[in-house]
């Protein structure tokens, strides 16, 4: 059976209700007995002697006769003779009162009930001494609190019961405002469970519940959007794949026309070759990215000359630089720094790849470094056609283009992506800049030393 919160909130609550019942009844027995019970004893020994003192100032000769004729209001009176006989038995039944009491008074003394065990307090027995023509009797007087006490009781329980019922009524009316938005909360899982990552519960509380409902919303949307990247992903992979796929089953298709002139089936040769090598590389760097995605990816770090790995890469570039005729600017400094030298390979390689490949014939490309005492930063620049404003928040995502008149520069859209989680793995930043017909400065912050992950 399945047990809500809701009525586990009930039930709690009227179980902290009751023992809070019974512990203030058990206090207030405590107070009682401390406090209120010393007190009537000493209003029933005033009333006592002030009982006898009328009588001894009275004409009566017979205590009995006396006690029968005045009015005694809340109290009862019993005396006894020497013998210890009751002279005026009381029809409220036995009083409990012992030979040895009776005889103590009988001798002089008083007797107090202090048995903390006596309740209600129309219990409590009070014994006086008196004399009356040398015959010694002895007076007990007790409270008549029957109908004070009963009443008391009943208005105590009528109160407490009150409280119980309005206090549980108001109780289950504010649990439902507390319940209601967890199973709002409840639903929205379920949908989320099965897909729709659209639901939001946009709780405007201020509490924790709020707290919850808000950390639901961002998590929603997070999924929201990761599952728009994974269908953009799998879409852009699709066609990455199925351009060059395409290019090449068409081209092979007319190669096998045997009238085809040898210059034009080598150039058709050629392009199978440019579309070969495109899907490689395009598979390349999915399987770059997947392992840079790792939860924990492998690091071979090594302290060497990041100015000599620069100069490498762009001398292994020249090929493509030289044959647009752009003029490359360098200005290095020796500078030592720890990092994975393939990785950081691949990062120079696809930035100084991309900024020849959108630099226009006869431009300028510079590389700039400057050197800091924990960190190096590099710059990038050239006098490329620039990304519009609108497009350079994304430059960094997977398989995004700036433009479409790029796609037909051979990139896959990966290049930039994987610069950036390189850098991010080497707790760097990197940063863009780009005006439309000026050109591109990308600027790399490295620390020179990686720091370690504190254990």
């Amino acid at each position: 059976m399945k047990r809500s919160i809701y009525l586990r909130s009930v039930v709690i609550y009227i179980g902290v209700v009751l023992i809070s019942l019974i512990l203030s009844f058990w206090i207030m027995n405590v107070f009682y007995i401390d406090t209120i019970r010393e007190r009537l004893q000493e209003d029933i020994t005033e009333v006592g002697r002030q009982t006898i003192t009328l009588y001894e100032n009275s004409n009566y000769t017979d205590p009995v006769e006396f006690i029968a004729n005045i009015p005694t209001f809340n109290y009862n009176l019993i005396i006894y003779d020497e013998s210890g006989k009751a002279l005026n038995p009381n029809d409220n039944g036995q009083w409990g009162t012992s030979n040895d009491q009776i005889k103590k008074v009988l001798n002089g003394g008083v007797v107090r009930v202090n048995d903390r065990s006596v309740s209600p307090p129309s219990q409590l027995n009070v014994g006086l001494p008196f004399q009356d023509n040398e015959s010694r009797y002895a007076l007990f007087i007790r409270p008549d609190l029957s109908f004070e006490e009963n009443t008391i009781k009943r208005v105590m329980l009528t109160t407490l019961l009150l409280v119980l019922i309005i206090g549980s009524s108001i109780f289950v009316i504010l649990m439902r405002y507390v319940v209601r938005p967890i199973q709002h909360l409840t639903e929205a899982t379920k949908k989320v469970a099965v897909g729709d990552f659209t639901v939001r519960i946009n709780s405007e509380r201020h509490d924790e519940i709020g707290d919850l409902s808000r950390s639901f919303d961002h998590m929603a949307h997070d999924l929201s959007h990761l599952e728009e990247m994974r269908q953009e992903f799998v879409a852009n992979v699709s066609h990455e794949i199925q351009s060059p796929l395409t290019s090449i089953g068409g081209y092979a298709r007319v190669l096998q026309d045997n009238m085809l002139e040898e210059v034009e089936r080598k150039k058709y040769l050629s392009i199978i070759q440019k579309e070969t090598e495109r899907l490689s590389k395009l598979s390349e760097n999915l399987l770059k990215m997947t392992t840079l995605d790792a939860d924990d990816p492998i690091f071979h770090l090594r302290s060497y000359s990041i100015d000599e790995q620069l100069r490498e890469v762009i001398v292994s570039l020249e090929a493509m630089w030289a044959e647009k005729g752009i003029e490359v600017e360098v200005d290095l400094k020796e500078v030592q720094i720890e990092a994975d030298y393939d990785q950081l390979s691949q990062v120079w390689i696809n930035l100084l790849s991309n900024s020849i490949r959108y630099t226009d014939s006869n431009g300028v490309i510079s590389i700039q470094m400057i050197d800091k005492v924990e960190e190096v930063i590099v710059e990038v620049r050239d006098t490329g056609s620039g990304i519009p404003e609108e497009d350079q928040a994304y430059v960094f995502d997977r398989f995004y283009k700036a433009d479409k008149a790029r796609s037909g520069n051979g990139g896959s859209g990966l290049g930039l992506a994987i610069v950036q989680r390189i850098v991010h793995l080497h707790q760097g930043n990197i940063l863009l800049e780009s005006k439309v017909g000026i050109g591109t400065t990308i600027t790399i912050t490295l620390p020179k030393l990686k720091k370690r992950e504190e254990t």
